[in-house]
């Protein structure tokens, strides 16, 4: 019988090899591995479940090392950040210092959890240098947001199937035990997944793709000719975001509006006609959404009239970090003291003993859990620094396609401030794919403004200059 495992083993040996020589295909594969990483666990390799999760690490490490090895000869690519670099450099070796933090249980938690803080972060040097030109970023972009496209008919389709379909399993790092998806409660319905292996990973998606998909079409201006397939699928993540049951998402794009109508309408000439067709779009995507999912639409309004907690879970964030303080001290528990794979590398522990049972949910609560006050100041000062900076680059870019997709940057990089880089493995990929986005669009900014300057300042060929003496000659 066929080692499965060790078949995939030997196979992200052959990967990490592959991606060094091919570092930016490695980096777009790696992104669509994140969409359809669970879909894998779930449905193609649930016996390795454990392995694939780490797929896509594996060409991320691979990209990072050929990234390396060429690091000199891409200079000009680098985006030059010092105080966030001097800032994300700190923040290592105090996560390296906490590694050793005497609290946790061993030291495979430590390694842990500083890869889930920092495994992402070369990201922001990587990706600028990853695509080498705009038209295949663009090509790579528009691609991306509308696999989100059959990624939203999977989602309908377990929509209306029965909780118990294989359609609508979940999937767990190292287990092979099928878990069945949850209802809303106040329906029959499931609350989706899509191919992501839990609701939260897909909710991430869904928030990630309708800001993208938001600045994509800011920078055409909201035009529909040549749109309408992106039209569609932000129809389809909204669609999304109603079948998954969250909150959050809709409540985080009612925020960000307004920071979207300032950056693409407002300062921009004609702002009055792309208002217009803003108006006219959304009123069509909406008008779908509510046609075609007035099922989904109950049972989301269903699950948010009957919530009481909202109140709490919006002031948790920001709470949580200040009830915990006395627990936490100035040096907490130790990095990954409160991740999830924490439990299953301390087998014979009762499960967070080593946080005197302490156990929350909010990512600013489990980060002040994990590295006391100090490291909790440095990684939030670090989310703002980026959003800060963030807001000032979009700012500074001239060309519209290169500055939409800057805006989008920003307000995911905003979205994040108190989101979940950390323990959810999506919302930390995509968050330090967009801050080097982010550095791509000035670069590519940069040298369109160089080859439009250039081609202005070049001397006229000389048979157009004789034409045009001739004709002058002629005329007298």
């Amino acid at each position: 019988m066929i080692n499965v495992r060790l078949l995939l083993v030997l196979a992200g040996g052959a990967a990490v090899v592959w991606s060094i020589s091919r570092w930016r295909q490695a980096v777009q594969l790696a992104m669509v591995l994140i969409i359809l990483e669970g879909a894998l666990r779930k449905w193609v390799f649930p016996s390795a479940q454990d392995l694939v999760y780490f797929a896509k690490d594996v060409f991320l490490l691979g990209a990072y090392i050929g990234f390396f090895r060429e690091r000199h000869r891409l200079r000009a690519r680098l985006p030059r950040l010092p105080a966030l670099d001097a800032l994300l450099s700190a923040a290592a070796l105090y996560g390296l210092l906490e590694v050793l933090n005497p609290l946790l249980p061993n030291l495979l938690v430590g390694v842990l959890g500083f890869k889930a803080y920092f495994f992402y972060v070369p990201l922001l040097w990587v990706v600028p240098a990853a695509f080498p030109s705009a038209g295949e970023l663009a090509r790579f972009l528009r691609r991306y947001a509308l696999l989100s496209i059959p990624v939203g008919l999977l989602a309908v389709a377990q929509f209306f199937s029965s909780p118990t379909s294989i359609l609508n399993t979940y999937a767990r790092p190292g287990e092979g035990e099928i878990f069945f998806a949850t209802t809303f409660g106040s329906s029959s319905f499931v609350r989706v997944t899509g191919t992501f292996s839990f609701i939260s990973g897909y909710t991430s998606y869904l928030l990630a793709m309708t800001i993208l998909i938001m600045g994509l079409l800011g920078a055409a201006r909201w035009r529909f000719r040549g749109n309408l397939l992106m039209f569609l699928a932000l129809a389809m993540n909204l669609l999304g975001i109603l079948m998954t049951g969250s909150r959050g998402p809709l409540l985080m794009l009612t925020f960000l509006l307004p920071l979207y109508w300032w950056l693409v309408v407002a300062r921009e000439q004609g702002g009055g006609a792309i208002f217009g067709r803003i108006i006219l779009g959304l009123s069509l995507v909406l008008g779908l959404v509510s046609y075609a999912g007035q099922d989904a639409l109950s049972a989301f309004y269903g699950r948010a009239t009957t919530a009481s907690d909202a109140p709490t879970r919006l002031a948790a964030p920001f709470q949580q970090p200040f009830d915990l303080f006395s627990d936490a001290g100035l040096f907490g528990f130790g990095i990954g003291a409160t991740h999830q794979t924490a439990v299953a590398v301390t087998k014979g522990l009762v499960p967070y003993s080593w946080t005197r049972g302490i156990v929350v949910e909010g990512e600013t609560g489990r980060i002040m859990l994990e590295l006391g006050s100090v490291g909790f100041l440095l990684m939030f000062i670090i989310r703002l620094v980026l959003a800060l900076s963030a807001l000032r680059r979009s700012r500074l870019v001239r060309h519209p396609y290169f500055r939409g997709v800057a805006t989008a940057c920003f307000l995911f990089l905003v979205a994040q401030i108190i989101g979940g880089v950390v323990f959810d493995v999506v919302t930390g990929v995509y968050y330090w794919f967009f801050a080097g986005l982010l550095g791509l669009m000035e670069q590519l900014d940069r040298e369109a403004a160089l080859a439009k300057s250039r081609a202005a300042a070049a001397p006229a060929r000389p048979e157009l200059i004789s034409s045009k003496a001739a004709g002058q000659a002629q005329a007298r």
